[in-house]
């Protein structure tokens, strides 16, 4: 090549760069401070964020010119442009709004919860946000078609090849800087408290790390041998002894007097309890409160009465402590995972939900597993809708046997915000325990305390008042009152609970603590106990040895903490916690166990994955259909009346395969019409969740009916 096309190439090369600049790097250091005027929820803040950390600054400009460049591939680069400033901006704003109804930004992973999260819009958005929010994205996307019709094709500077050396040499220096940034710790790898690391590390850099740092990474030292040294100190650690039995105390308030609004009683009745099975291990009720902490933990804040009676009881006699949990404000899911499966949640990528990637397909060792093999039953309880967070799928993946949700549940109370009042776990609990034979696992998820909650005076007659809050708090006021007085309710539920459990013949084990702390803008220096990610726990027996023990938990040590107490040591991580905690590379055998049976080769597991998905029973005892009438006495009417087992509110009929219009009578009986004429009707009854999805359905049966029985035109 002769010196003067060099040049000209070189010549070609700035030009395309000074394009670059011109149409990228303004563009995206003016989406930057943007999004993070959004993420701060500030409009003064991000001014100084580029003088405070000039290299995180420019490095997330850099991330977006980087995606900006793309548009120089194509003909009509100002739309293409147009299309991805767009979509950085919806993330700054959808970031802006997840943050004033939880404390975690905006993750990639969210975007796999969009099914649930249109489940739940209503609970926190009023009709007319709504709207507003619909009329935003068809505004955008006016325009996108407006800008695309009338683009222009442009030809200066878009050569292919020049646009992808600007884009490779653009792409390069980002993979580049990222490492450099991670290595001299400019950039954070792992994301401890995610809201905190948005705002160090960058909203760009975040959401990036959110897309491609999903699962497990692969340890360096992953190999065979380092699994069999982990096994072997497993193996040759000295047999785990049982410490301290939890000590039962009834709790001493008296039941409080009931309410119009929150009746202790429901519409599913409490069943007698069945004749006691004699085996070495007892009944073990786990119990995930939504949101559930003892207030008086927020430095300076006092209340009327105490709001949570029965449990300042019980973790005051009964085994407990403070329980470390990964997130605040929202990811009930992966409180869940930790303790279910003993895996530490900081293993996998910011944000991330096991339930919605590896666990999709992948079956995973739980405690749920391990129990069945001693031969209790596993069921699965929650007042909520049965698809949020893909349980429905996940609970067999996790050796679940039955799961009750809210669709199976009969009838109940609801918060002023919609959510199921935590009364109706107690009859599904007791059913849960009396429909085997043997010992039963109970894995039970309240919803009751749910946000978000309410910023204007909504509760006419709290039963607790808010009488003094420490001045970062006064502007909640009336989100707390209503928190409050929901926990008090919830607090109420736990009364009930142990009072029931008392009396059953069989040793029954309850360990409940709470999932998070709620969605209020708590820091650590304003709670006595200094710590956001922290709740609390307790085991209460009805079998008293008259000793307790004091301890605080990370979440995914609980349940083999819990097991060691009752000189059980089935399962892998259930053994690791119980003989390697406090060992010097405790956490680094953990992820390598951990990825070993998620995303390895299962040298754990001797190179076979011994679990495999249950078949998973939706709700405790099967719905059922016993009988069908067909009711044609009105003229240009008719109908059906089902007769069967365990409807609920929730219960659809499907004709000929089509859902039908079906109204609810009662447990017994639901009516069905809207349907086509036909002499033969295959009846299914299926159980229908907000979101329209079908979560099993009955035996189907046929009745046959003469064309003649049907109105006649």
């Amino acid at each position: 090549m002769n010196t003067s096309a060099l040049k000209n190439y070189i010549n070609k090369l700035l030009q395309q760069l000074r394009l670059f600049a011109s149409e990228c790097l303004v563009p995206a250091l003016l989406i930057n401070l943007c999004i993070e005027g959004f993420s701060r929820e500030s409009l003064i803040r991000p001014l100084f964020y580029p003088f405070q950390a000039p290299l995180v600054f420019l490095y997330n400009t850099l991330l977006i010119c980087t995606t900006l460049s793309v548009s120089f591939f194509f003909k009509k680069r100002k739309f293409v442009r147009y299309f991805i400033l767009t979509l950085w901006l919806a993330v700054g704003i959808t970031d802006f709004v997840l943050l004033q109804f939880r404390t975690t930004p905006f993750t990639a992973v969210d975007l796999l919860l969009l099914d649930s999260a249109f489940s739940i819009m209503g609970h926190y958005l009023t009709p007319f946000q709504i709207v507003l929010v619909v009329l935003a994205i068809l505004l955008a996307v006016g325009i996108g078609i407006y800008l695309f019709l009338r683009a222009k094709k442009e030809t200066t500077g878009t050569s292919r090849i020049y646009a992808g050396l600007v884009f490779g040499l653009f792409l390069l220096v980002s993979i580049c800087s990222t490492k450099l940034f991670v290595s001299c710790g400019v950039l954070e790898r792992n994301f401890g408290n995610l809201a905190q690391s948005f705002h160090i590390n960058g909203l760009p850099y975040c959401f990036f790390s959110s897309v491609f740092g999903t699962g497990i990474s692969k340890p360096v030292s992953y190999s065979e041998d380092e699994i069999d040294r982990i096994m072997s100190s497993i193996t040759n650690s000295p047999a785990p002894q049982p410490t301290l039995s939890p000590d039962i105390v009834t709790p001493t308030v008296t039941t409080p007097p009931k309410q119009d609004d929150t009746p202790a009683a429901t519409a599913t009745p409490v069943p007698e309890f069945t004749e006691p099975v004699d085996t070495a291990y007892p009944n073990f009720i786990f119990l995930q409160l939504e949101s559930f902490f003892d207030p008086t933990h927020i430095k300076g804040a006092t209340f009327s009465a105490d709001p949570v009676p029965t449990f300042r009881n019980l973790k005051e006699t009964c085994s407990s402590g403070f329980l470390s949990v990964p997130s605040i404000g929202a990811g009930t899911a992966n409180t869940e995972f930790e303790l279910l499966t003993g895996i530490n949640l900081d293993f996998f990528g910011p944000g991330e939900y096991p339930y919605k990637t590896v666990l999709k397909d992948t079956p995973c060792e739980s405690i749920a597993y391990n129990l069945s093999s001693l031969g209790l039953t596993a069921h699965a309880l929650h007042n909520n809708d049965g698809t949020f967070y893909e349980r429905h799928k996940v609970f067999s993946r996790l050796g679940f046997d039955t799961f009750t949700p809210i669709e199976y549940m009969g009838t109940y109370y609801t918060t002023p915000l919609g959510w199921a009042k935590d009364d109706i776990l107690l009859p599904n609990i007791l059913s849960a325990l009396n429909s085997t034979d043997g010992q039963d696992f109970i894995y039970t998820i309240s919803v009751q305390g749910h946000g978000s909650y309410p910023k204007e005076e909504l509760l006419t007659n709290p039963k607790i008042t808010v009488d003094a809050l420490p001045e970062e708090l006064k502007e909640n006021y009336y989100e707390i009152l209503y928190f409050v007085n929901q926990l008090y309710e919830m607090d109420r539920f736990l009364y009930r609970l142990t009072e029931a459990l008392e009396g059953y013949e069989e040793e029954v084990v309850l360990v409940l603590y709470g999932d998070h702390l709620p969605t209020f803008p708590f820091t650590d220096d304003l709670l006595t106990n200094g710590n956001i990610y922290e709740t609390e726990y307790v085991i209460w027996t009805n079998r008293p040895s008259g000793e307790t023990e004091k301890k605080d938990l990370e979440a995914y040590a609980l349940s083999s903490y819990v097991l060691d107490l009752y000189d059980i040591h089935e399962g892998l991580f259930t053994r690791f916690h119980q003989t390697q905690a406090g060992s010097d590379t405790y956490q680094e055998d953990m992820k390598l166990l951990a990825y070993d049976v998620l995303y390895g080769s299962y040298e754990s597991y001797e190179g076979i994955l011994p679990f495999q998905p249950t078949d998973l029973q939706f709700g405790i005892v099967p719905i059922s259909i016993r009988t069908v009438l067909f009711q044609n006495n009105l003229k240009d009417y008719y109908c059906l009346f089902i007769n069967g087992e365990n409807f609920t509110p929730y219960s659809m009929a499907y004709i000929n395969d089509e859902p039908c219009v079906t109204t609810y009578i009662n447990p017994q009986l639901i009516s069905v019409t809207g349907f086509e004429p036909s002499e033969e009707l295959i009846i299914r009854v299926a159980q229908v969740g907000n979101d329209s999805y079908p979560l099993s359905y009955t035996e189907p049966f046929t009745v046959t009916v003469s064309m003649e029985d049907y109105p006649q035109d």
